[in-house]
């Protein structure tokens, strides 16, 4: 699904922002590449370690300092499908009861492997939703300025 929102997004489109605080589609990969391999690192710390404590950060952060708009896409990518296909094989072989396993999130308290599944269950359908959203308001924009163009030269 992020891939496939990802191609149906213009090349122009990729490295668009909506706002000046908003992620390009560009971003939006890199950015999923590092939070499927902050995710992989949170399922393990909970079900290995007891009463862990599970580290947030500052996701904007990281897109500016690590300047996500200048780094490649296709190792981004690949960080995602593997990181995200060798979590797939730690968490099919769990038992109930290890999904009641819990630490401790810096910012978001009581951060059970429920929770984790919850958050990055849905995350990567999530940024697929946004650059589709992305992509078609920059379609919008794009057609709105080039009909205004075409109108001023007729």
């Amino acid at each position: 699904m992020l891939l496939a929102a990802w191609t149906a997004c213009p090349l122009a489109a990729r490295t668009w922002k909506p706002s000046t605080s908003d992620w390009s589609a560009h971003e939006i990969i890199l950015h999923c590449g590092d939070s499927e391999t902050f995710a992989a690192t949170r399922i393990r710390l909970l079900l290995a370690e007891p009463n862990p404590i599970i580290a947030g950060y500052d996701q904007d952060a990281w897109v500016h300092t690590f300047d996500y708009g200048h780094l490649p896409i296709d190792l981004a990518y690949a960080t995602i499908v593997a990181v995200r296909a060798s979590t797939f094989h730690v968490i099919m072989g769990l038992k109930d009861e290890s999904w009641e396993k819990a630490g401790n999130h810096t910012d978001a308290g009581a951060y059970s492997a429920q929770d984790w599944l919850s958050i990055y269950g849905v995350h990567l359908h999530e940024h697929a939703d946004q650059i589709r959203a992305n992509a078609n308001l920059w379609r919008t924009q794009h057609d709105a300025t080039r009909a205004s163009t075409t109108e001023g030269n007729t």
